[in-house]
């Protein structure tokens, strides 16, 4: 089903006051009944943190949308640490991948290479693509920190374990709001562009309703699911971020939002999995990116994380000037 642009453009004016007030914790446009997914029965749909308490201004502003609008009870986390400690070369994707930095404090701050990617503007550059918050983390990044894979073990940075050093990133550090979460490290280790248990990627596709996706994270390994809505705006807090006005959270609009494949996943991923690349399934297997993982989406804090949110691929290589 195609999405009217007038449909687009309200919601932005819908959403824009409700977040800056805290009100919601999510708004895109997907199927209205998770459960039953119908690719041609959509609705806006409104995350809140508390389904039997919504907002009054949320009610009456739903009641005003010229569009079917449902209210859920969801919120949206980062997903950090605890990945496998398995060094994988030639590198690949969907292994775990840190900046060494933060072992030498205490920290552990480490997720997931999602992909090997090309510079746009020089293909014979290679870059190992994760997220923002995994391969730079806080303000104190620098282009030249070093990056390693594996995550360092508790004897810290072993010799080999140096992959590369971060080049670049996207994120919204000094504002409120953004479109990506992402990093790419330059690599100085050979590398092959494929996904550990998935297999070859052979770039990128435009995501639809309903398709079934799948990813390979350093924590939880291979999961399912399927694309339950777009144009997905989602507040999360960065703790280690500068906050702007009082809040360390940041919203990052025009997203993908992705529900597990029940039962054969339970989770689509957790602490470790950010940076994970999502690829879409066509008759060839999972082989086409249609999204970059940062977060994940459970009814209540502590609740399984059933939906997974990630960036669309397009505004990953725009942003970072890379190519899948």
């Amino acid at each position: 089903m195609d999405i009217p642009p007038e449909v687009l453009a309200a919601k932005e004016l819908f959403e824009a006051p409700l977040f800056e007030a805290g009100l919601i914790s999510g708004c895109d446009v997907g199927v209205r009944d998770e459960d039953a997914p119908d690719p041609e029965d959509l609705a806006l749909r409104v995350f809140v943190p508390d389904r039997d308490n919504v907002p009054a201004a949320v009610v009456e502003a739903t009641a005003l949308f010229p569009f079917p609008v449902v209210i859920i009870q969801r919120v949206f986390q980062i997903t950090g640490s605890l990945p496998d400690i398995d060094r994988e070369r030639p590198v690949l994707g969907g292994v775990s991948v840190a900046a060494s930095r933060f072992h030498a404090t205490g920290s552990d701050f480490v997720g997931t290479l999602g992909s090997i990617v090309r510079d746009a503007a020089d293909p014979s550059v290679f870059y190992g693509l994760s997220n923002h918050h995994v391969l730079c983390h806080d303000i104190n990044r620098a282009q030249g920190d070093e990056i390693v894979q594996p995550r360092p073990s508790v004897l810290g940075v072993l010799p080999g374990d140096r992959i590369g050093t971060l080049e670049r990133w996207a994120f919204p550090e000094t504002t409120a709001t953004g479109t990506v979460d992402a990093a790419v490290c330059r690599l100085e280790v050979d590398s092959v562009p494929e996904i550990k248990e998935i297999g070859p990627v052979f770039g990128t596709v435009d995501v639809t309703h309903a398709v079934h996706v799948s990813k390979r994270g350093a924590t939880t390994g291979l999961t399912f699911g399927w694309v339950s809505g777009t144009f997905l705006s989602a507040t999360a807090d960065y703790s280690d971020m500068p906050a702007v006005g009082a809040s360390t959270s940041r919203t990052l609009t025009g997203q993908l939002q992705v529900h597990i494949d029940f039962p054969q996943t339970v989770i689509f991923g957790d602490s470790g999995d950010s940076g994970s690349v999502v690829l879409a399934q066509d008759d060839g297997g999972f082989d086409r990116v249609v999204g970059l993982y940062w977060a994940s989406g459970s009814a209540s804090l502590g609740d399984p994380l059933e939906h997974g949110v990630c960036t669309p691929a397009t505004v990953v290589e725009s942003q970072l000037n890379i190519r899948f």
